[in-house]
């Protein structure tokens, strides 16, 4: 599994490491941030309105309880579908890294105007805010299974972007060659344990740097394969 290879990569490679701990400090900084910014915006609200409710105090324990199980639920999911992309964008060296690692040769860049490299931003920001859209109304009806399958997505398209973009290839040729392509069963592996792990409080950000590993790992293997 690329996704289980890229983190052992990261654990067993110390001069990968330096790579990690500045885009990680942020990412785990700004996790934090939206959690709090979230509870002190809707929190407080939600206890206002329980309050005002016949036998109040019980709703408010039973609003924190449920204020605590939303955050530990569905923020995970959240954070992947605002900040996936951005994050698997600012790991663009440590996915170089591994890739001349694991290569053994510079890697070679094809280089991207600032509107190409925008466009490819704002489109996948746009299909992440589809994705979870569709994921929500489907919930209702299949509990957890569709906010999975569209976080495995999500992952395993922003997790591979750094190496795609690194060759000119944005989200469109990307995601024909990975979702709409000859199914490879590996691929598929890899979206849906990177969605699984990303879904995981606090977990799925420190594993971003191996998922980012992983994902440059997939790109060279299905090379080797075309």
């Amino acid at each position: 599994m690329d996704a289980l290879r890229g983190i052992a990569l990261i654990a067993r490679t110390p001069r990968l490491w330096p790579l990690c701990f500045g885009p990680l400090a942020g990412t785990f900084a700004l996790y934090l941030l939206l959690g709090i910014v979230g509870g002190i915006l809707l929190v407080p609200r939600l206890q206002a309105w329980l309050s005002d409710l016949p036998n109040g105090g019980a709703y408010l324990i039973a609003a924190g309880i449920g204020a605590v199980l939303l955050w530990l639920l569905l923020f995970p999911f959240l954070f992947v579908l605002l900040g996936g992309v951005l994050f698997g964008l600012i790991f663009e060296p440590l996915s170089r890294a591994v890739e001349e690692i694991t290569t053994g040769t510079q890697t070679q860049v094809s280089p991207m105007t600032g509107g190409q490299s925008l466009k490819d931003t704002m489109g996948r920001l746009a299909m992440n805010g589809a994705l979870g859209l569709v994921a929500f109304v489907l919930g209702f009806a299949l509990g957890p299974i569709p906010g999975v399958c569209a976080a495995a997505v999500i992952g395993l398209l922003d997790y591979t972007s750094p190496a795609f973009l690194r060759r000119g290839i944005t989200l469109g040729p990307q995601t024909r060659r990975l979702l709409f392509a000859r199914p490879d069963g590996p691929t598929l592996t890899f979206g849906l344990v990177a969605g699984l792990l990303s879904l995981l409080p606090v977990v799925g950000v420190l594993l971003m740097p191996g998922l980012v590993a992983g994902g440059t790992l997939l790109v060279l293997r299905r090379e080797e394969r075309a």
